[in-house]
């Protein structure tokens, strides 16, 4: 949640039009989010390919909204401390592509930014246990990774997901940022939030509508009477 207790909001800007970037980043402020997801994949951990360090760095003076990377990479050391620089204030790596778990999350934080795990729906969750302590936020998918329409759906798998990391959390002491991202609607808040969601990455759909402040208005109002 938000410091006021909001349920935080972004959007992922890949989804948008490529071609007026800076246009879709001023809507999305206009539109009252949190945040702006960025996916950086590098088309091999993930099949598809996401925006670069180098694009990153050319939007982030357009806005003040902070900029969270969900990495899909299978080299974490060679392009986090390209993001840090580029001016991204949260990190979320995949537990999937790091052989040294500890080590990853000390260097990425050793850059200056928050750190936070992705885990795909398949990956078991034993894994954050001993680390739970140590990350700002953990991003747990609720479709398949990377575009296209397999499995590009959500998938409810991730709720029960949610109340395991919750209570994990709960357990160590620590204020987690538990955030959500693929193919969330606006039908799915509820539960999302009654699992223990915190944060909702918004992907596509955002985009398709004629005023994304509406929508964004919606899904507040509707976390607000789940709260």
């Amino acid at each position: 949640m938000a410091a006021d207790g909001r349920l935080r909001l972004g959007a992922a800007l890949f989804n948008g039009d490529h071609a007026r970037l800076a246009d879709e980043i001023a809507r999305l402020e206009a539109a009252g989010l949190d945040f702006i997801h960025h996916d950086v994949f590098d088309g091999h951990f993930v099949a598809d390919l996401g925006f670069s360090p180098r694009t990153i760095a050319a939007l982030r003076p357009l806005t003040d909204l902070p900029f969270e990377v969900h990495l899909g990479v299978n080299n974490l050391r060679h392009v986090a401390p390209q993001l840090a620089e580029a001016g991204a204030d949260l990190i979320l790596f995949h537990v999937e592509s790091s052989v040294m778990l500890f080590e990853d999350i000390f260097f990425v934080r050793e850059l200056g930014v928050k750190v936070g795990l992705a885990f795909t729906l398949g990956t078991p969750l034993t894994v954050l246990e001993p680390v739970v302590t140590l990350i700002d936020s953990i991003l747990l998918l609720s479709r398949v990774t990377g575009e296209g329409s397999r499995g590009a759906v959500f998938n409810p798998l991730v709720l029960p997901r949610i109340e395991t990391v919750r209570k994990m959390a709960i357990a160590a002491g620590v204020a987690l940022d538990i955030q959500v991202a693929g193919s969330v609607q606006r039908q799915h808040v509820p539960d999302l939030i009654a699992a223990g969601a915190s944060t909702i990455a918004l992907g596509g759909g955002i985009y398709r509508l004629p005023d994304m402040a509406v929508e964004v208005a919606a899904l507040r109002a509707v976390a607000k009477e789940i709260r």
